[in-house]
Formats: structure tokens, sequence, C-alpha cells
């Protein structure tokens, strides 16, 4: 029995897929090609010429994959219909869409075919090529094989904007125009109408016996500003609160004596102890640094100092804030030197501690503290400062003879709080995120800048460093670079003494001192000569033992001192001679925070950096961008000043290795 007509002319998913397959031969009806098919079929004849002479595809230009439910479509044509036209309407519109999206697949190839002149001639994705299974011919594998991959725009590192852009951003006009201030420019304290002769006996007495004699750069413009006005002096403005001021200048130039010399000058007149300033620091290292400054220059004003870092138990560091009894709290201090995550813990778990009174409000290090979070201390701090006063007991019993004082303003009048904001850094950020998180009220920007740095046509703002500074860079391969240390270290005719040594990471520094141990016994058994004294300084030891590094490193104990960048960080060490990069610093903040810790307070010093010859490209255009590299004595390894070390750095290496070999 023969199928009918309409039986023949259907053919079903099935059907079609193992005709695709190779099956069988798909049997139907011819059918007449409509004028649509005819365009079809020619175009797609003219697109195989085309894609036959541009040659094989680049990697990951290949067609579109189709949607399971347009590859259904495209295999089943429509068969039942009512009308031939209504057929020839269908297909005709049909066609016309796929031809539609085949040109599009092919523009978009082409348009990826010409990018082949940017590639470079020596990348071949041979390794990348895909495994294909199934036969293949060999013409196929040869042109399948032929991929490309495409270079990747190489990030470019942009300035700071312009002053309108940074206004536009929400920084305020201040901060986009800083007044400059040469860092050459001194004042001799005793100038009988300088600045030292506006402060009081006291202070300047104890500034002579500090052995400071005249005002650096950064002190001769922040004391007298500070200390200028007449209302500045008072302890309260609640209706002329004073302007904030922020301070950007090179490491070393005297950013903690800049405000400790006001606050004490200022605050000695206060009759009731309370905790009217706070300083913000980073580290702990830091923060005894800061104590020591404000208890020397402040000797004889009777002001109260203490320091909350966590180094003591909590209930310890309570009893140093405040003193609590039935009636009445009273604080126990005038000046407060803190870190943010512990002054956090006080403020949500200390009763009666309280910002009430605060004056002075100093971030020393601000880009570190603004750049991490630390509980969301900023935030929490300042609405700490802002709140409304408090209703916990009064300071001493209230009598009958005590009236309630009356404003003489008006109503309208709303009093703010008189605390004044202090930001110190080297590398001051100029991020409208961050420095708008500290609420800063018409501050005031000073910028301490070398003379021999101009600034760009961008208006960058460039990194001032000493101008007593010596920078050294040595190029060197990586299997030399503690063999370029060595070198420094035991150089015949200027050996490197009383140096730091940074290294990327504390398992590199602990593993660099070691090594070094090793080769300083292999080096004076050989030589009959005493050994360097080589130390590691890091995190992991405990407060005791890093202070009593320093001070033996303070002493000339102590040669070197290898350390990661826990020490950059605001570290007075006056007996830095050197400073070594062993590893170099990825950005510009970090190299000059490392560079700082030498050529301070106008003494001289040098800087070392010992880079891998594939570090030199990023290393020497961040100092160009950042107008150093022109300041820099630039040398490269050579290798016969290497080989007088050689057999003694081969011993200690082995030495290490057999160290090692044991933990594993």
């Amino acid at each position: 029995m023969l199928p009918s007509t309409s039986t023949a002319l259907f053919v079903g998913p099935t059907a079609a897929m193992s005709a695709v397959a190779g099956k069988g031969p798909l049997k139907a009806a011819a059918k007449p090609k409509t004028k649509a098919k005819q365009r079809y079929l020619k175009a797609k004849k003219q697109r195989r010429k085309i894609r036959k002479a541009s040659g094989p595809k680049p990697f990951g230009q290949g067609k579109k994959k189709k949607s399971r439910a347009a590859t259904l479509a495209s295999e089943t044509q429509p068969q039942e219909t009512e009308t031939a036209g209504e057929t020839s309407m269908d297909v005709s519109s049909t066609d016309e869409a796929h031809s539609e999206n085949m040109e599009s697949d092919t523009d978009s190839y082409e348009q990826a075919g010409t990018l082949e002149q940017d590639l470079p001639e020596h990348i071949t994705a041979d390794s990348l090529q895909p495994h294909e299974d199934g036969p293949t011919s060999a013409a196929s594998d040869k042109e399948s094989s032929i991929k490309y991959l495409y270079r990747f725009p190489r990030p470019q590192q942009t300035g700071e904007a312009h002053a309108q852009q940074l206004a536009a951003q929400g920084i305020p006009d201040a901060l986009a125009r800083p007044v400059d201030v040469v860092a050459t420019q001194t004042e001799s304290l005793a100038a009988p109408d300088g600045l030292g002769a506006s402060l009081s006996s006291s202070v300047r007495q104890q500034l002579h016996k500090l052995g400071i004699s005249e005002w650096f750069a950064v002190q001769a413009s922040v004391v007298p500003w500070l200390l200028s006005d007449r209302k500045q002096s008072s302890l309260y403005l609640p209706y002329t609160p004073p302007r904030d001021l922020c301070v950007s200048a090179p490491t070393g130039s005297g950013k903690t004596l800049a405000y400790t010399v006001p606050i004490v000058e200022l605050l000695q007149t206060r009759r009731v102890t309370q905790l009217r300033a706070l300083i913000l620091v980073p580290t702990r290292d830091l923060a005894v640094q800061v104590r020591d400054m404000f208890e020397a220059v402040g000797k004889g004003s009777g002001l109260a100092t203490a320091m909350i870092t966590g180094n003591h138990s909590f209930r310890h560091e309570q009893a140093q804030l405040v003193h609590v009894d039935e009636d009445y709290t009273r604080s126990m201090i005038d000046v407060l030197i803190a870190t943010p995550g512990r002054l956090v813990d006080h403020l949500r778990g200390t009763r009666g501690f309280t910002l009430e009174h605060l004056r002075f409000l100093v971030i020393d290090e601000a880009d570190r503290l603004l750049g991490q979070s630390f509980q969301q201390w900023a935030s929490m701090l300042l609405d700490a400062m802002e709140s409304p006063p408090s209703t916990s007991p009064p300071l001493a019993p209230q009598t009958l003879f005590q009236k309630t004082p009356t404003w003489t303003h008006d109503d309208m009048d709303v009093p703010h709080h008189s605390v004044q904001k202090l930001l110190f850094s080297a590398t001051l950020t100029r991020d409208p995120a961050k420095m708008s998180a500290l609420r800063l009220r018409d501050p005031h920007y000073i910028r301490v800048r070398d003379t021999e740095l101009p600034e760009d046509e961008g208006g960058m703002e460039r990194f001032a460093l000493p101008s007593t500074l010596t920078q050294h860079v040595i190029t060197t391969p990586s299997s030399d670079k503690v063999l370029n240390l060595l070198r420094l270290l035991h150089d015949e005719t200027h050996p490197v003494r009383q140096a730091l040594c940074f290294t990327k990471s504390v398992e590199a520094a602990n593993r660099l001192e070691r090594l070094l141990h090793f080769f300083e016994d292999a080096w004076a058994q050989q030589h009959k000569v005493p050994a360097l004294n080589v130390q590691f300084y890091s995190s992991d030891l405990g407060t005791g033992d890093r202070m009593a590094l320093l001070r033996r490193f303070q002493q000339g104990d102590i040669d070197l001192l290898i350390c990661s960048d826990l020490i950059a960080r605001g570290i007075d060490l006056p007996e830095v001679r050197h400073v070594i990069s062993y590893d170099v610093p990825i950005d510009m903040a970090k190299y000059v925070h490392r560079v700082g810790r030498t050529a301070r307070a106008g003494r001289a010093g040098d800087a070392w950096s010992l880079v891998e010859e594939q570090e030199v490209f990023h290393f020497k255009r961040m100092l160009r961008e950042a107008g150093q590299w022109e300041r820099v004595q630039s040398e490269k390894s050579k290798p016969a000043k290497l080989e007088p070390y050689m057999p003694q750095y081969e011993e200690a290496l082995a030495r290490l290795a057999q160290v090692y070999s044991q933990y594993r």
C-alpha cells in the first residue's frame, strides 16, 4: 500500500536528525525554490569564498551557537499549509531573517579578523588548542592549530586631577588648592621676634633640653597657624569653631613635634582634667614614640598623658582613663594616644569615657588609617564627638549657689562641637570618599614640597623626599640579589652599617636573617674578623621584645635590622644611616615611608634598592612618575665584584637548606 501524499511530505525531527547523522538519505518530495531561497544560497556561496580567502578565524571568534529551538526550527520546515501563497510568504520571511543573521555574523568575523595585524608574532597558542574528539583530516588539523590570543590593553596610572575636577568630586576648595611650603625653610627657635618668643617659658625650656634649636618647615608653618588667632587659645568655641588642618610633609620632617607643641601650649592653661586631645596612630610602636614626645614637651605643665594600644589588660586601661564613684565621674587624663581598634573598644565598654570635652583630634599617618576600617572607627568616633552632652553624674555635687548658665545668643543659634581635626601624613590622600568620611570643617591644607620637584602640567602631586637623602638603585639578576646585599655590608671603602633592610613579608625577613647569620659565621672564621650583628624585627615579636631591639639598635649593638613594612610607618630612629629595600615596594607610598626612616631632621642618609631585572621597568616608571628618577644613582650588578663572597655564600646556602629540610 502506497503512502498518501500528506504522509510522504511530512518529515519529523527524528528522521531529519537521522539523515544528518548519515544513517540514511532523507527522501521527500521536491519543492520548487523561491526567489528568497535562491538569494540566500547565492549569498551563502559568496560567504564561503570570502571565508576561504581570509584564512582561519582567530581564537574565540567562531560562529554563534544556535539555541535548541532555533536548531529544530531550521531542521523542520512547515509542511501543511492551507494555500501555496501562504507557504511562500512564510519561507521567504524566514530565509530573509536567517540571511540577515548570517550577514551579521560575517561582519563581526571580518571585523575581528582585522585585529590580527596587531598581535605579536611570537605568540602561539598551540598549547591552548582545545582537544577535539573524532577523526579529522590533516588539513583541518593544520588550520585549527593556528589560534591567536588578543593582547589586553596595558593599564595606565592616572595622576591627580586639576583643582576644578577635584572640587567637582566633592573635595573642599582648600584641599584642591594647597598652600605650598619650601622644605628647606627653617626658623631659629631663639629669634627674639620669632615663633619661639610666643611660647611659654616652660615649653621653650623643654625644647632646649631636647636639643631643638630651630623649626623645620612643617613646624614653622603649622605651629604659628594654630597659635596665631587668639580665639584659637580658647578651649571651647561653640559658636565660632576652629578650622581643620591637613598637612602633607616628607618623612622625618618633624610632624610629631608640629602638633605636640601647640597642643601642650594651649592645654596647659586648663583648670580641670578632662580628655581634650586624642591622637590616633596606626601602630603600637608609633604610639610609644608619640607618648614620649608629649611627656618630654609637656613636662612641668601638669598634663596627664595615657596610651591605650592593647599592651595591657582592658581593666588596667580603664583605670587609666576614668575614675567612677557612686556620685560622680572624673577623667584621669588630658591627652590620650590610641590605636583605632582599642579606642572603639573603650567607647563601647568603658563607663564614663566620653569625648564631649575633646578639643583636638590628631590623625597621624592619616593615609594608612583612612585605608583601614577598624570596626568602622571613623564613623563611631565622629558620632561620639558630635553627640549631645551626656546625662552622666556631674564632676562634683551641685550646690544651692550654682546658677544655670544662660546664652546671650538668639535661640536660632545652634552651637557646634569645638573639636579641631589635624591630619598628618607623608602621603596624604585626596580621595573624596575617604576625606568626606572625616567631615572636615573648612580645612586648611599645608603641603611641604621640595623645590627641585616641579609640578607637572596635569597637577599631579609629587612625592617629596628629604633633600639630604641619596637614592641608589642596583639592577641585579634574582640569583645575585643576596650577593649584592653582602657586597654592601662588606664593602672595603664604604661598608653599610646601622641599616634597615626591608623585605616583602615576615617569612622572607626570617629566611634572610638566617642566611646572613650563616654567612657571617663563615666570613668571620675565614677572615678572622668580628661577625656583623644581624637581627630580625617583625610583628610576630612581643611589644617588649620589639622595644628591646630598637633600644639595642639605637645603642649601636645591631648593624643590620631586617624587617617588613611594620617599622616603615612613623618610627623615628635617628641612628639609621642606610635603608635597604631587599624587595622593592609595589607602590610609591611604601617607597616613601621606607626611605623616610633615614635622612631625618636634616641628617644625611642613603637608600639602596635591589631591583631584579624583571622589575626594572615598573620600578623606574614608578620613580619617574613621582619625579624622583632624576635623583637616583643607578648601577648594574657586576659578577667580578661578587666573586669574593661566593665560597661563604654557598656554604651558607647549604646550611640553610639543611635547616629547612628538617621541617619537611
